[in-house]
């Protein structure tokens, strides 16, 4: 009888490596950098800039891991129209990106005398010259990873210049458009309003087929002496997308700009809003309403830097949770020492409909002149259960008494904006996102 042969395998476990900032970079390599600054922005965050983490005290409480261990794509998405995502009823001056990369043939572009709109992928030597005149002299591209990120691998920069005591009397509309899974997308924005001029701006930000994309935005805002203007941002990316917006507002003197985000979906949305009030006499507004279901996310960090006296900033931003989702604001006032006179509001009000969503907010004033009047405060709770008793009791249902109650709630943002079809759409979106 012959002994059996016992053959023992030795195998080794499989051991899935992470993912490094290294990885996570060298995917989008293959972009071109055309402008020198990308160049430079490159080298920097290759060489030592980390992205933020929970140990950084402004990211606490969002998490960009899943962000920046994914795998995306860089590939091209054919939109043959956009009707679907265009606002009813706006009459603007449309010009559209796909992707981070301009659409002629989706864009309008009939512009007025006066204004320049258009992208770096059209621009002549002229116009590319105007635009690096302020393209990445704002915005923080040393010390902020997704800013650098951004100017590190930006495809076009969608520049609007408004001369020189010139009104526009429609809105310039950019509208863009995430197309495509696991899509990663660094849009960028130029804004410059001239001396005297009066220009609002929507920056729209839609999803078509996008599961899991990932859009990196930075947008900066140059307001010269006298002007007036608005810029709305209003992102619906989609459930799964995830959404990095970071906006730099540059003020002269006598000017009044204000700024209104919505968020109406998204699963992690991070909002970053700086204001440098570089004049005596300048008017700054922040307005923002979020909504939020599911596990979603959404974080709002917003930063007034006044440096001059006579200046006012009103700040109102305003969150409705539910579900398991998570909402986060975080507002900073800074008025230096010689920015007397200094009028500073700033209130962040929040609804919970639900046991198991949260917030974390945390309101903030930093003052060093004496001559000044600053308030800041934020709310957390329900809504009220007398009010909706009495709406039931004139005979409205309870969700449509809830429905009607969060309508009002977040009336004082939507009362902000000042182009009438936008308004009314938010109003509707806002009555059939509460329908059920």
């Amino acid at each position: 009888m012959t002994n059996p042969r016992i053959c023992i395998l030795h195998t080794r476990p499989i051991i899935k490596r992470e993912m490094s900032k290294q990885d996570f970079l060298n995917q989008f390599d293959q972009i071109a950098a055309t402008l020198p600054l990308q160049g430079k922005a490159r080298a920097i965050i290759h060489n030592g800039l980390d992205f933020p983490t929970t140990r950084d005290e402004y990211w606490k409480y969002t998490r960009t891991a899943p962000i920046i261990s994914s795998i995306f794509n860089q590939n091209e998405h054919k939109i043959n129209a956009v009707d679907r995502y265009l606002i009813e009823g706006l009459d603007a001056h449309l010009i559209v990106f796909v992707n981070g990369e301009y659409s002629k043939a989706l864009s309008k572009a009939d512009f007025p005398k006066g204004v320049k709109v258009l992208s770096l992928s059209e621009a002549n030597a002229e116009d590319k010259s105007l635009m690096c005149e302020h393209l990445g002299m704002h915005a923080n591209n040393e010390g902020q990873a997704f800013s650098t990120l951004n100017t590190s691998y930006f495809k076009d920069v969608a520049f609007l210049k408004v001369d020189d005591n010139i009104e526009v009397d429609k809105p310039l509309h950019v509208l863009s458009l995430s197309a495509g899974d696991k899509q990663a997308i660094n849009m960028r924005n130029l804004v410059v309003l001239g001396t005297n001029s009066k220009a609002n701006i929507i920056t729209q930000f839609e999803g078509e087929a996008n599961s899991e994309s990932f859009t990196n935005v930075v947008t900066e805002v140059v307001v010269g002496a006298g002007s007036k203007g608005g810029l709305y941002i209003i992102q619906n990316e989609g459930e799964t997308a995830s959404h990095i917006n970071s906006t730099q507002v540059s003020q002269a003197r006598d000017s009044q700009f204000s700024v209104i985000t919505v968020t109406k979906t998204g699963k992690l949305v991070r909002n970053n809003l700086n204001y440098a009030v570089n004049g005596e006499g300048c008017e700054s507004n922040m307005y923002g309403v979020y909504f939020t279901r599911g596990n979603q996310h959404v974080d709002n960090h917003t930063y007034v830097d006044h440096l001059f006296p006579n200046c006012n900033s009103n700040e109102l931003y305003k969150g409705v949770m539910t579900d398991k989702s998570t909402g986060v604001f975080n507002g900073k006032i800074m008025v230096r020492r010689d920015a007397q006179k200094t009028n500073a509001f700033q209130s962040n009000q929040n609804v919970l409909l639900t046991d198991t969503a949260s917030i974390f907010t945390k309101p903030e004033l930093e003052i060093y002149a004496d001559d000044v009047k600053c308030s800041h405060g934020c709310t957390v709770g329900q809504l009220d259960e007398e009010a909706t008793f009495y709406l039931q009791s004139r005979g409205l249902s309870k969700d449509d008494a809830t429905k009607l109650l969060i309508q009002a709630f977040a009336s004082d943002v939507i009362d902000k904006v000042e182009v009438e079809p936008l308004r009314y759409a938010l109003e509707v979106f806002i009555h059939n996102q509460f329908a059920n």
